[in-house]
C-alpha cells in the first residue's frame, strides 16, 4: 500500500467518523460538550495508525516473518493502552457530567479498527522484497 493510498484511506476514515459524530449530535445534542476529547480521540487514533503504517511497512519486509505478527500483537496491546489511557485521564482530569461520550468513542475506535485491519492485511499480502 503506498503512503498515499493509506493517507487517502485515513482521511476518508477520519471524514465518516466526524459525520458518524454528527448524527450522533443530531440525535444527542449533550455530546457537543465532549467534542474537544472527540477530536484528541480521532487525533490519537490517526497518529496511532501512522505509527502502524511505518511499523507494518517496515517489518512485513523483514527476513525474519514473525516480526510482522509480533507488530501487529504489540500494537493490539498498545492500542488498549492508548484507549484506556484516553477514557480515564477523561473521566478524572475533566469530570465529564454525562457519559454521552461512550458512543462516539465506540464509533471512532471501530471505524480506526476496521481501517487498521485493511491496511494492515494489504501490506501483509504484499509481495515484499526483504532489505539486505
Amino acid at each position: 500500500m503506498t503512503p498515499k493510498r493509506f493517507l487517502t484511506r485515513l482521511a476518508l476514515t477520519l471524514l465518516l467518523q466526524a459525520a458518524g459524530i454528527f448524527i450522533i449530535y443530531l440525535i444527542q445534542n449533550s455530546v457537543q460538550t465532549h467534542l474537544p476529547f472527540l477530536l484528541v480521540t480521532m487525533t490519537a487514533m490517526a497518529v496511532f495508525c501512522g505509527m502502524m503504517y511505518l511499523g507494518a511497512t517496515i517489518t512485513a519486509g523483514s527476513k525474519q516473518s514473525g516480526r510482522f505478527i509480533q507488530l501487529i500483537m504489540i500494537a493490539v496491546f498498545l492500542k488498549m493502552l492508548v484507549c484506556l489511557a484516553l477514557i480515564v485521564g477523561y473521566k478524572k482530569g475533566f469530570e465529564p457530567i454525562d457519559d454521552t461520550f461512550i458512543w462516539p468513542f465506540l464509533l471512532i475506535y471501530v471505524t480506526t479498527t476496521v481501517f487498521e485491519v485493511t491496511f494492515l492485511e494489504k501490506i501483509g499480502r504484499e509481495k515484499q522484497t526483504p532489505a539486505p
